[in-house]
């Protein structure tokens, strides 16, 4: 009976442990595959508008240089370029569809030649953007809109090309979870606590012009731009 006990005890640990390494290993694996779908930083997406000839141009400030180029496609504009500065740089990329809503949005904020915000929208409003909020050309920031609203935010505070920053918010723009990786496994540590505070990802729409990085990453472009509107207009008849 002493030999039946041992059997019996020797296999309830090992089928405990046998459990215990599965467990561990299924744990593993889902980190790793949570760890794998996270967003890596690359450099700022970016699509030419004005290739080659035929782009309708006007020149805002009379200097000789075109401010505002848009590629026209079936009497429509595909897409259109804006020097806000006047420095001879394009600044922002508007791209349309077939009706003339918008559906992406690239913007240099900083005004150093290099995107710093690619927005993607649809039906009009945006739905997600990827930012590079120290103006290294690098992606670190990535979010999700609802309801043209920022739901939710990841970012690479560190520089590493790794998601370390998650935050959520509600439909009025709280934060109601934010979470760290403190151990750079590429995976969120532990909630701390959100409190349901507003959110800081939704500034005042003005750029930001300071060399180094914003506190917070600069707002999504807004579908239509808040300068030169009336040249836009003109340069392809009235087309948003």
């Amino acid at each position: 009976m002493t030999g039946l006990r041992f059997v019996v005890v020797l296999g309830l640990a090992l089928w405990g442990c046998s459990s215990s390494d599965a467990a561990s290993n299924n744990a593993r694996r889902a980190a790793s595959a949570q760890g794998s779908q996270e967003p890596r930083g690359e450099p700022m997406p970016h699509e030419e508008c004005v290739v080659g000839t035929g782009a309708v141009s006007v020149d805002v400030n009379n200097d000789g240089q075109p401010d505002v180029r848009t590629m026209m496609e079936g009497g429509r504009p595909r897409c259109r370029e804006v020097d806000a500065n006047f420095d001879g740089r394009v600044d922002i990329i508007r791209w349309y569809d077939s009706g003339g809503a918008v559906t992406r949005v690239e913007d240099d904020y900083d005004f150093d030649g290099r995107m710093d915000v690619v927005a993607t929208y649809e039906n009009g409003v945006v739905v997600r953007d990827v930012l590079d909020t120290n103006f290294d050309g690098i992606t670190d920031t990535w979010r999700t809109y609802a309801g043209g609203r920022v739901a939710e935010l990841r970012r690479d505070a560190d520089g590493d090309a790794r998601v370390d920053t998650w935050e959520r918010f509600d439909a009025e723009g709280r934060l109601t979870y934010a979470a760290v990786d403190a151990n750079h496994d590429g995976l969120p540590d532990e909630e701390r606590d959100a409190g349901a505070r507003p959110s800081t990802t939704e500034n005042s729409a003005t750029r930001n012009e300071d060399a180094g990085a914003p506190a917070t990453p600069p707002p999504s472009p807004p579908p239509s731009p808040p300068v030169l509107v009336g040249a836009e207009s003109s340069a392809d008849g009235g087309a948003p």
